[in-house]
């Protein structure tokens, strides 16, 4: 039977993402959520927001703050209410995003585009969601890793391209010109690092094993 995206993310969720240790595990997920808090975000939006994980990090760094998430998955919606203000099951891939223009001071979307068959259509929702001046959180894995660089110098292919999800590879140029084309600016780009943090903050182009990009609407 031909793979269904849908059921696909949901079975995600059945299995590997069962339990949220799954994300505590990640150490990524705390230095996104730093980024994101910098911002000050009044009214977000998480596109892609799983089982509210990323949200319930930014509520408690961040008072009064009112998240609203979309997501494919039926099964990460039902674990997102715990944490969520308000949720839409949608695939960004068939349709729009399904809330109106200029909604949001802050959209955030953390390993979503790599997923997905048209990038360029999902950041143009995120622009088209954000105020007049409001910011982007977008991250995506980023293939020119000095370790993914080593894996094909040996003939192995990276954990991010090895990945049966992945549909589209990023390194910063290409996810710096696919915001581009969405007509937002990009204002800052880092990473995230564990046992290099500053290297990873100032070239994560070549020391983070994902891109944390900040891009404002203008």
């Amino acid at each position: 039977m031909p793979i269904n995206p849908q059921t696909l993310h949901d079975e995600d969720w059945v299995t590997t993402k069962a339990s949220d240790n799954f994300f505590a595990e990640a150490r990524r997920y705390p230095d996104i959520a730093d980024v994101i808090a910098e911002l000050r975000p009044r009214k977000l939006l998480d596109v892609g927001c799983g089982s509210g994980y990323l949200a319930k990090l930014l509520k408690e760094r961040v008072s009064g703050l009112v998240v609203h998430g979309i997501d494919i998955s039926n099964v990460a919606l039902e674990r997102a209410r715990a944490h969520i203000d308000e949720v839409w099951q949608a695939d960004v891939d068939k349709t729009d995003l399904p809330v109106p223009s200029g909604l949001y001071d802050t959209v955030v979307c953390v390993e979503v585009l790599e997923h997905l068959y048209d990038p360029d259509h999902a950041l143009g929702e995120i622009g088209r969601a954000l105020a007049s001046g409001g910011r982007a959180v977008v991250t995506v894995p980023n293939l020119a890793h000095w370790r993914y660089r080593l894996d094909l110098l040996r003939g192995r292919v990276p954990p991010p391209a090895a990945d049966k999800r992945h549909l589209h590879q990023f390194d910063r140029k290409l996810f710096t010109d696919a915001i581009e084309r969405a007509r937002l600016r990009l204002a800052a780009m880092t990473g995230h690092g564990v046992r290099s943090k500053n290297l990873a903050r100032s070239r994560p182009e070549l020391f983070s094993d994902i891109l944390i990009a900040t891009a404002v609407k203008v």
